[in-house]
């Protein structure tokens, strides 16, 4: 029997923030909304059992973002929600929609909307997961704002399991991003956007690749769109006296001490990595 999703969950501005990623990728998202909300607390839920969504099917990305959608509301009552996934947003958006008045926050659309109205790119190209780039979400988006670009995109394969084995500044990385990158370069891209929550790992990289584009990390963009959306809707977090930085709970399905270990040696500015609870969360029927 299918089980309905739950919608319209109760919020409030002491609620938490919620923000979902396939594994480690969304904690560099989860740092940027850190820094741009230090006032907010924020509940982090890393779906390493299942990771990478880029290599799934549509049905089985579908299956595993609702579920972890519902455990993040019916668990912690969140309030806002990021989907920092570029997979998750790209394949399943229909899912933010079964939770009315709830402000969601994806990868795609405030790059796009960004692209369209700043106007400074004729060529972008997208480096990103193969389903990603099977969705063609960026092109839907840009479309429907009548941006004037020429995109183009490349499909990452094994890019993203590497970077979480954090494998990132190895030759075989570098082999795979000379290769992805190579016809992004051929087509005069003048921007290249990192597509999937782990490629801002390897920025620094990607920029010596391609001397004369620009590298653009949605999770900027992502951040900003968060903090205009928790105003919108009423719900900034009053500030709390005696706090420096905004307060995160960190969740994962499967490796914690993997994902603890790898993430704590990346860069971040606000992000202090805590040991990661194990959570086991039950798959769901969708309804038909």
């Amino acid at each position: 029997m299918n089980q309905p999703l739950p919608s319209d969950p109760q919020q409030t501005a002491q609620n938490p923030i919620g923000v979902f990623d396939s594994g480690l990728g969304g904690l560099r998202v989860l740092d940027r909304l850190m820094q741009t909300l230090p006032d907010e607390r924020f509940v982090y839920l890393g779906d390493t059992l299942h990771m990478p969504y880029g290599e799934k099917t549509q049905s089985q990305v579908t299956e595993y973002l609702s579920a972890c959608l519902r455990w993040l509301f019916e668990r912690h009552q969140v309030k806002m929600m990021v989907v920092a996934c570029n997979t998750a947003a790209s394949v399943a958006p229909q899912l933010f929609g079964l939770y009315p008045g709830v402000p969601f926050v994806d990868p795609v659309t405030p790059i796009c909307r960004w692209l369209a109205t700043a106007g400074q790119y004729r060529t972008v190209g997208v480096m990103a997961t193969p389903a990603t780039v099977a969705s063609n979400r960026y092109q839907f988006l840009l479309d429907d704002l009548n941006a004037p670009i020429l995109l183009s995109q490349v499909g990452c394969d094994n890019l993203a399991s590497l970077i979480e084995e954090g494998k990132g500044d190895t030759p075989a990385c570098h082999a795979l991003l000379r290769q992805y990158l190579r016809p992004l370069q051929d087509r005069g891209a003048e921007a290249i956007v990192l597509g999937c929550t782990h490629y801002p790992y390897v920025m620094d990289q990607v920029a010596a690749l391609s001397p004369g584009a620009d590298v653009l990390d949605p999770a900027v963009f992502m951040a900003l769109e968060a903090k205009r959306l928790l105003a919108e809707y009423q719900l900034v977090s009053p500030q709390v006296t005696g706090r420096s930085m905004a307060e995160v709970d960190y969740f994962v399905t499967a490796e914690p001490d993997r994902f603890y270990e790898t993430s704590r040696r990346m860069p971040f500015q606000a992000l202090a990595m805590k040991q990661p609870t194990v959570v086991s969360i039950p798959a769901l029927s969708l309804p038909s």
